[in-house]
C-alpha cells in the first residue's frame, strides 16, 4: 500500500470512522473516487521514546505488508495509530486485528464509536454529513489576500 505524508491527508482521514483494536486505531475515511488503498502510521510521543515508537510503526508497516493486495477499500485512506499493546502482542494477533478492522472500518458501529455519545465527556456529534471527509478546499491567491471586512490588526482607535 502506498503511504499518506501529508498533514492534510491526515487531518482528512481523521474526520473518518475510527475502529479501536489493543494494539491500535485504524482511523478510515473514503476521500477519493479510485486508486488503490493508502495507508498512514502515526504513533504519539506519549507511548513512548523514539526508539520503541519506530519499532511500534515497524511492526505495524509489516503487518500492513503481509496482508493481501485486496484488504482496503477502493479510494480509501487509512491511519494506523500505535499503542503500546503493539509490541507485545504477537504478530499473528496483531494481523488478524487489521485484516478484522479494515473490513469493519465503514460500518455503522466505528462511525458512532468514533463520536461517543452526546451524554457525559464524549464528543459531540458534528450537525452536518458525517460521510464527507474529503480534504479541505484550498482558498485561491486572492481570497488568501485581502478581505476589507475583516482586520488582522486591533484599530488603537477604542470607539465608544
Amino acid at each position: 500500500m502506498k503511504t499518506l505524508k501529508k498533514r492534510s491527508e491526515f487531518l482528512a482521514v481523521a474526520k473518518g470512522g475510527r475502529t479501536p483494536r489493543r494494539a491500535f486505531l485504524l482511523q478510515a475515511c473514503k476521500t477519493r473516487e479510485d486508486g488503490a488503498p493508502r495507508m498512514g502510521y502515526t504513533v504519539t510521543k506519549k507511548t513512548g521514546n523514539s526508539v520503541e515508537r519506530s519499532r511500534i510503526k515497524r511492526r505495524l508497516r509489516s503487518a500492513v505488508a503481509k496482508l493481501e493486495d485486496g484488504a482496503g477499500l477502493l479510494g480509501a485512506d487509512y491511519v494506523l495509530i500505535g499503542r503500546r499493546a503493539a509490541l507485545s502482542q504477537p504478530f499473528d494477533e496483531l494481523l488478524r486485528d487489521l485484516r478484522g478492522s479494515l473490513k469493519q472500518a465503514f460500518s455503522a458501529k466505528s462511525r458512532e464509536r468514533s463520536f461517543g455519545s452526546s451524554k457525559g465527556k464524549g464528543r459531540k456529534k458534528p450537525q452536518g454529513d458525517r460521510g464527507n471527509c474529503s480534504p479541505p478546499i484550498e482558498k485561491s491567491a486572492k481570497e488568501q489576500t485581502y478581505s476589507p471586512h475583516v482586520s488582522k490588526m486591533s484599530d488603537p482607535v477604542d470607539e465608544r
